[in-house]
């Protein structure tokens, strides 16, 4: 798995000190799985921890694709 299985994520150069260090915004980048990656129903069931996932299997990550992101603070 790379960088490219996620909607926004970029690679980092780990060979560019100047890069390596770059601070990024968290609501610059997107974890979501894109469509057709690799990382989908890729994982293993646990239960209590990854109930509710769709497809064959648990996606590989934080997030199930085609689900809504969990939203964290405050709700207006």
């Amino acid at each position: 798995m790379d960088y490219d299985i996620f909607m926004n994520v970029p690679k980092l150069d780990a060979k560019d000190v100047k890069t390596v260090q770059k601070l990024y915004k968290a609501e610059d980048l997107d974890f979501r799985l894109k469509p057709g990656s690799a990382a989908i129903d890729r994982g293993v069931v646990l239960p209590n921890v990854t109930d509710g996932f769709a497809g064959k299997a648990p996606d590989l990550g934080a997030l199930e694709a085609g689900q809504a992101p969990p939203h964290y603070g405050p709700r207006p």
